[in-house]
């Protein structure tokens, strides 16, 4: 399936570079991306960054917009492949993030597979390679989809009972993503679950599922193991710290003019968003709200995850929703964020198991929004 749909949106692109209006802002076609209409839809935004740090490093100038705002797992596995493989740094890239793609496809079937029907288990993985932003999982060169297999990678090999390993591979996802905090989170409580050490009350409470206990006796000293995938996170802010002086660098330069993300009351209540859907343009506002109100129909299936999954992939899902939500003034780039929240898409292939119709149109919606998305982003429409 997954290969089917790269065959499809490579077609899309194609098309959509050659036969329909670009973008008003996005200028002439580059003639530094090989391929012409059939490989420059794939190179967007932040590409750009991705791609200058696998070629010349990182800088950081503060106040102004930098690279360290980009966490170096994929363009260092970008320029690797490109030094040893390819010799085409775009091609390169986008080789990763096909491959990572792929991993994230066969990971999830196999998580899907071990817990739900075969029905439900197709519906969630058509859901998640037809969400409207899943073309970051084909040849977008972007760090999401080497953050998602590194993600199910990571929590597959905890259920396996490979805590060390879950940990180690927990790493990449910590280095690809200021997000990645979410997965040591969710191993963490996994890890406890797992063992036990989470008690659920009976009787009447129990529907609720809270953890009124911690059992800490239960757990094993291998169980230590997933800590260490936040070696990703620190190893990067050590890196920051000896040579910009500044172990933060990447959250501080957030709020530079053009990012505009700064920490406090006016990202956290929403205030830019609210003035785009006030006084906005039209298609700016559509944009923004979509995506807000994907993260709150995320939001809202976090308690069936519980139910179906257990906490430590609600912990998970409810923080790598929650943490972007939070720390965004406007919602952009939510789409794409939500695509790690893999347990989401389980549990809604699990609720449309049965609801044959229901489940035929919420796909058909899906595909359909995966096609626009991608050929709008494709002709210089930012929707990232």
């Amino acid at each position: 399936m997954f290969v089917a749909l790269s065959l499809a949106l490579i077609l899309v692109v194609w098309l959509s570079g050659v036969h329909l209006p670009r973008a008003p802002d996005a200028g002439v076609p580059n003639p530094d991306i090989p391929g012409g209409p059939w490989l420059e839809g794939w190179v967007r935004w932040d590409a750009g960054w991705y791609l200058a740090i696998a070629n010349d490093g990182y800088f950081y100038i503060p106040g102004s917009q930098s690279s360290v705002a980009f966490f170096p797992a994929y363009p260092l596995l970008l320029g690797a492949v490109d030094d040893v493989f390819i010799g085409d740094s775009f091609m390169a890239g986008m080789l990763v993030t096909w491959l990572s793609g792929l991993a994230v496809a066969v990971l999830f079937w196999r998580w899907c597979r071990r817990r739900m029907t075969t029905t439900a288990a197709t519906t969630a993985l058509v859901l998640l390679l037809a969400f409207p932003y899943a073309w970051f999982f084909h040849f977008s060169i972007y760090a999401d989809a080497l953050f998602v297999a590194a993600v199910l990678g990571s929590f597959t090999l905890l259920d396996d009972d490979h805590p060390w390993w879950a940990g180690l591979v927990g790493v990449l996802a910590t280095a690809a993503r200021p997000v990645g905090l979410a997965v040591a989170i969710g191993l963490v409580v996994r890890a406890l679950e797992r063992r036990g050490a989470l008690r659920i009350p009976e009787g009447a409470l129990a529907r609720f599922r809270i953890p009124v206990a911690l059992r800490l006796d239960r757990l094993r000293k291998a169980d230590a193991g997933v800590l260490v995938s936040l070696g990703g996170l620190g190893a990067y802010c050590t890196y920051l710290a000896l040579r910009f002086g500044n172990p933060l660098a990447f959250a501080a330069v957030q709020a530079a003019p053009g990012w505009e993300q700064k920490a406090g009351p006016r990202t956290w209540l929403k205030v830019a968003f609210l003035g785009e859907l006030v006084n906005g343009q039209r298609d700016v506002a559509l944009r923004l709200l979509v995506q807000a109100l994907f993260t709150l129909g995320a939001l809202l299936l976090v308690p069936f995850v519980v139910r179906r999954f257990g906490w430590g992939y609600a912990a998970f899902s409810l923080a790598i929703v929650a943490l972007p939500a939070i720390s965004t003034k406007d919602f952009q780039g939510m789409g794409r964020y939500l695509l790690a929240a893999f347990p989401l898409f389980a549990v809604a292939g699990d609720l449309l198991d049965g609801r044959s119709r229901a489940r035929v149109a919420v796909m058909s919606v899906s595909m359909a929004g995966l096609v626009l998305a991608t050929s709008l982003s494709a002709r210089g429409y930012y929707l990232t």
